[in-house]
């Protein structure tokens, strides 16, 4: 009798302990076949909010409200099996986030690599519509009205986040060590340099709040958020090319109302931007990193419609704009010697789209969009002296920014479709 009731109080225990702790799987499979601007049809899903990708996730009671938490989250490519991460552009990494953290009755309190007061404010809200390529994110995440790279990082490495939510209201803080690297190379042929803790760099910080509620049938939402990227620059890095066009500056407010089945929201971004921390050995024509300062200026709205409960239309608008600063040398010459010359640039953009979601389930959506990106711009003019020219001996180093540029606008410009299907797990 004895030995059965140990037998039974140590089964009891075990699963005690056992419901104390959890983990799960989590992911989503996104693929769409996909017509961008000039380029050719490609299988493949390019997103931010609804990027295929895997994660595990778990959570231990600790007792008195409190609990211990972490998550790890890789992108995926499923058109070929490959992840994202790396220079490589193919290797598997919890590139999206990890972390652990400690859950409080205060709020939650994690360490490692996570999203930014950015995304937190604005895709934590769900403000914005759209999926596959009718998502508009020009400047903020990189896409549809894309330019060089993000402005604003999307997730910081090295970082403490704290959230707290209480019933309609979410605020959150980051920051993150010295030098973290926030943004990816932009060279596929340079590897990010870790400057975490050195002498020169600065942290990442920013803040995020958002406040909704409903009355009837009647909903509305309102936040804000605003951030610093310094993480991924240090003047002595010998990484020049590691963040052409990041933002030191950026903060960004958005609005939505609900009726019923209808939404609309809208919301405002700027980011400054600022390089001259960055070596720029001016070596040769064009110099390393001749971009030194920016402003860029995003408006962004979408409606929605929900036609059926299964059954989703939406539209949206963007428009981006952004100033550019820029420092060559020419190679010497009688007229200009050894002195650098300066550049001023503009690039912009506005973005359409419509698109229409149904739900085969739950978990299951098929969706198509439709994307045109007008009114394209992109120049650049050098001057010397305060007296503008085209001379080839000036023109060079725009000529090399604005051709990088055009490379990348001629995708994204045009009419742009897309039919996809996304899976949740």
């Amino acid at each position: 009798m004895k030995k059965t009731l140990i037998a039974i109080g140590l089964l009891s225990a075990f699963s005690a302990a056992h419901a104390e702790s959890s983990v799960s799987v989590y992911g989503n499979i996104n693929v769409a076949i996909t017509k961008k601007g000039d380029a050719g049809i490609t299988l493949k899903a390019e997103e931010y909010q609804y990027a295929s990708h895997i994660g595990f996730k778990g959570k231990e009671d600790l007792g008195n409200g409190y609990a211990a938490i972490f998550k790890l989250e890789a992108e995926l490519e499923p058109d070929t099996g490959s992840g994202t991460y790396g220079a490589s552009k193919n290797a598997l990494g919890f590139n999206r986030e990890s972390w652990v953290g400690l859950l409080t009755p205060y709020g939650a309190l994690r360490f490692g690599r996570s999203t930014t007061p950015f995304v937190n404010m604005w895709v934590g809200g769900d403000f914005g519509e759209g999926r596959g390529i009718g998502q508009f994110t020009a400047g903020i995440a990189g896409a549809g009205l894309r330019t060089t790279q993000p402005e604003v990082g999307m997730r910081w490495n090295n970082g403490l986040f704290y959230d707290v939510k209480q019933g309609g209201f979410a605020a959150g803080l980051a920051v993150t060590t010295k030098g973290s690297q926030s943004i990816v190379p932009t060279d596929p042929t340079v590897s990010s340099v870790d400057n975490e803790g050195k002498n020169g760099t600065k942290p990442a910080y920013g803040a995020y709040a958002r406040y909704e509620g409903k009355v009837g049938q009647f909903g509305y939402k309102i936040g804000g958020a605003y951030q610093v990227d310094n993480g991924s620059t240090n003047a002595a890095s010998t990484n020049t090319k590691n963040a052409p066009a990041e933002s030191k500056k950026a903060w960004m407010i958005g609005s939505g109302v609900s009726y019923g089945p209808a939404s609309f929201s809208v919301g405002y971004a700027k980011s400054n931007i600022d390089n001259t921390d960055l070596a720029n050995t001016l070596t040769a024509r064009g110099g390393a990193v001749p971009l030194r300062t920016g402003t860029s200026k995003t408006l962004f709205a979408s409606m929605g419609y929900d036609v059926t409960p299964n059954d989703h239309i939406y539209a949206s608008y963007g428009k981006y704009k952004r100033t550019n600063s820029y420092v060559f040398l020419p190679s010497p010459n009688p007229s200009t010697g050894t002195r650098a010359v300066t550049g001023e640039g503009e690039l912009a953009g506005t973005q359409y789209s419509v698109g229409y979601e149904h739900k085969l389930s739950k978990r299951t959506v098929i969706y198509t969009n439709v994307r045109k990106v007008v009114e394209n711009k992109n120049s650049c003019t050098t001057s010397l002296g305060g007296t503008t020219t085209t001379a080839a001996s000036l023109s060079t180093g725009c000529a090399a920014s604005v051709s990088r540029v055009d490379a990348i606008l001629s995708v994204e410009k045009g009419w742009s479709y897309d039919l996809g299907i996304s899976h949740s797990f």
